[in-house]
């Protein structure tokens, strides 16, 4: 058997993106100790970070991205991200971590969503998970897929459908026999409604 010193680790590249400073300094504090995990750059806003993962000299595995930005939203970053030649996976990390949030991270491609209630253990388990691609599907709720069929036409159903089962983007436009530029397009659309009934539904709980 190998000596623990003659074994390589292989070092998961971090991107951060997070528009509060103490919560940047403290993922970056908090994932350093970590001998696997390593922090690339903590970025402030999703066009930063999408500038910054395009210019990488190599790629980054796993992007921890905050839902909630000041421009653009995590979910809008998660799917410029998956576009990129050499995509990461994208682990949503917010303080909002409810269903409909789960649904809309389907639709954006991400591979998992953590609450920024969780332990720092199973912060850094669901990063090598995600990094490994041996996540499972995120979790959609009967109930609230019955309720997104209605918003959604056949074509999309059968989008969304293929995407909580796993299926990669480009497996989708195969098996539905769909252009990927129809693909992306109903994404983004589909998307946009799912942010829209987010906001609504955060309104009616604030009693906004």
């Amino acid at each position: 058997m190998a000596c623990g010193a003659d074994v390589q680790m292989q070092t998961i590249r971090c991107l951060i993106v997070d528009d509060h400073p103490a919560i940047r300094v403290g993922l970056r504090e908090l994932l350093s100790v970590e001998a696997d995990l390593e922090i690339v750059e903590a970025c402030a806003s999703a066009e930063d970070a999408l500038a910054f993962a395009e210019r990488a000299d190599r790629p980054i595995q796993v992007a921890i991205v905050d839902y909630q930005l000041g421009g653009h939203s995590g979910l809008w970053l998660s799917r410029r991200l998956r576009a990129l030649s050499e995509p990461p996976r994208v682990l949503v990390y917010s303080a909002f971590s409810d269903h409909l949030l789960a649904a809309a991270a389907v639709v954006a491609e991400a591979s998992a969503v953590v609450s920024k209630s969780a332990l720092p253990d199973e912060l850094a388990e669901t990063i090598r998970t995600v990094a490994r691609g041996e996540h499972p599907p995120l979790s959609v709720p009967p109930t609230l897929a019955e309720s997104m069929g209605r918003r959604l036409d056949p074509v999309e159903q059968a989008i969304f459908g293929l995407m909580a089962s796993g299926v990669e983007t480009g497996e989708v436009a195969e098996t539905l026999r769909l252009a990927p530029r129809e693909v992306d397009a109903r994404l983004g659309a589909m998307l946009r409604s799912l942010e829209r009934a987010g906001g609504n539904a955060s309104a009616r709980q604030s009693g906004r």
